[in-house]
């Protein structure tokens, strides 16, 4: 009966350890450039077929001489270039989807000419060029995890697990006590 409570009670243990132990850092390679998942869908309103927007940087600071790009169906419909404020003009657009693109870059954005564009529409896009890496918290040891020794980073979890299973199940073991009645 001991045996089997100190079993019990250390896979109650390693099952909570496993539960509480984040997992996604441990097994998760090293990441590629990574696109956003969730694609959000900008609304912004033409000036006459022309989008109006701005480039910069992660820091905020202006990009000039950016090339943008404004694409449907994978052909590039439009192309401006960045002036010295950061800023730029795709004109001879359609009410559509567009893939709006600047080097790193990228933005979905659903254009409405005039009256037809929704009242939460925008008049102009920002776009921020840097590089995203979405999911993983990444360390400097290219996110193995637990500093870059993920088998003996777990086995030390588990060891743990184990020994502290074991010393609460010796702890409350009371079954060599002699109860005697009266």
């Amino acid at each position: 009966m001991k045996r089997f409570n100190l079993i019990t009670k250390s896979m109650v243990g390693l099952a909570c350890l496993g539960m509480a132990m984040p997992q996604a850092p441990a097994f998760a390679a090293a990441p590629a450039t990574q696109q956003a998942a969730k694609v959000q869908i900008a609304d912004v309103a033409l000036s006459n077929g022309t989008l109006s927007g701005k480039v910069v940087d992660a820091q905020g600071q202006v990009i000039s001489g950016a090339v943008v790009k404004a694409s449907a169906n994978n052909q590039t419909v439009s192309t401006a270039v960045s002036n010295a404020n950061g800023e730029f003009q795709l004109s001879s657009l359609n009410t559509g989807m567009y893939q709006v693109s600047a080097g790193e870059s990228q933005a979905a954005v659903r254009v409405w000419e005039g009256a037809a564009a929704p009242p939460a529409a925008k008049s102009s896009i920002l776009l921020v060029n840097g590089q995203t890496a979405l999911g993983q918290n990444c360390c400097d040891d290219g996110c193995t995890g637990y500093g870059g020794r993920t088998g003996l980073g777990i086995a030390a979890v588990v060891a743990v697990g184990a020994a502290t299973a074991i010393a609460i199940t010796a702890a409350q073991d009371d079954d060599d006590a002699v109860i005697v009645s009266p």
